[in-house]
């Protein structure tokens, strides 16, 4: 019998795949693979399909981070962005470690289409780089307002066989399980093991996305998935406890599939307004500035607070007055804002930045 005290030694070895031969579950997979696949479509017709991974990784990024009480708004951390790492303090700081262990993580299984220990390691220690490595202690998970304890992982001698079992699954092809099932069953083994002393969580919502990109379901890694996770909080506790205690993942892959399918449309929506608000930006790029569209354009959009040495070096200019110059006309025009920051300028659109918040 399972005893939230006791560590949970005995946590089964994957695949324990769900019933999947519910029509409830199977409607669900086959909505959110054709809304991946729309997104996708979408994602693919920007004119450079890498422009908006950084910036829709930060509102990721706080939604991951706010589940764990690591609270910061999209606004402070793009105003973070701008600062050199030595500079950027608190969560914002906390939260940029999450978007770029993304990233990190995105160029790794587009370059060989597998997720490994090593991988795992190696996330936790970009995205908790003060604790990094596997525990070698037993943890607890406690509520801290009423002292209960809710769950214990296994053992640190158990990690090995168990993480080891957890690489397998991830990298077996499966024919009875669709990865969006897959991903869930691997986000609940991943939690249940615990691998860490800190940086589960966040590590276990950055596998699900690397681990539907590995699988060819998401071409970019811009599911905003925690936001869904953020929203039905306590339901996905729920679900994890109620998960461990009956050992049937039925209610966990339905919470997912289903989660996947709506922020998928969610993600969709918001790239095509980003579409609209570049072509309202390119219309009056071309009437108004003689300079090359498609550069100043990209550059506008691949983060949401720019400054004069940012677009100097992006656009590889040979004077800083040609990017305050440009920086300038297009305040004058009302597609930018302007903002002082100590002694320097930010440069930032009110519509872009509302968009990704």
């Amino acid at each position: 019998m399972f005893d939230p005290g006791k560590p949970y030694n005995a946590l089964p070895l994957l695949p324990n795949k769900p019933d999947c031969d519910t029509i409830e579950l199977w409607k669900a997979v086959n909505k959110a693979n054709i809304a991946l696949a729309k997104l996708n479509i979408r994602a693919e017709k920007l004119p450079n399909s890498m422009l908006l991974i950084s910036p829709l990784l930060v509102r990721e990024s706080v939604a991951s981070s706010g589940i764990e009480n690591i609270n910061t708004t999209v606004q402070e951390v793009f105003e973070a962005e701008i600062l050199p790492e030595e500079q950027r303090t608190g969560p914002a700081k906390e939260v940029l470690h999450y978007r770029d262990a993304m990233i990190f993580g995105m160029e790794r299984v587009k370059k060989r289409s597998q997720l490994t220990l090593k991988d795992f390691s190696d996330l936790q220690a970009l995205v908790e780089p003060e604790k990094t490595g596997i525990r070698k202690e037993q943890v607890r998970i406690i509520n801290h307002s009423t002292n209960e304890i809710l769950y214990t992982p296994p053992a640190p001698n158990k990690l090995e066989r168990l993480l080891e079992n957890l690489e397998d699954f991830a990298n077996t092809p499966s024919s009875d399980m669709d990865p969006l099932m897959k991903a869930a069953v691997f986000h609940y083994q991943f939690e249940a093991i615990h691998p860490f002393l800190d940086g589960n969580g966040r590590v276990g919502r950055i596998l699900i996305v690397l681990y539907l990109v590995m699988m060819g379901r998401l071409s970019l890694p811009i599911l905003f998935i925690s936001g869904y996770i953020e929203k039905n909080r306590s339901s996905y506790y729920r679900i994890l406890r109620d998960t461990t205690l009956s050992g049937d993942m039925h209610e966990l892959v339905l919470f997912f599939v289903k989660g996947f399918e709506v922020q998928a449309m969610q993600t969709e929506q918001t790239i095509m307004d980003i579409e609209e608000l570049m072509g309202s930006f390119k219309e009056v790029v071309n009437k108004k500035m003689k300079i090359y569209t498609a550069d100043l354009l990209e550059c506008l959009f691949t983060r949401a607070f720019l400054t004069i040495d940012y677009v100097q070096t992006y656009l590889k200019l040979s004077s800083r007055q040609t990017a305050s110059k440009y920086l300038s006309t297009l305040v004058h025009h009302g597609l930018l804002k302007e903002k002082k920051i100590g002694k320097g300028k930010l440069f930032y659109s009110e519509r872009f930045c509302k968009l990704l918040s």
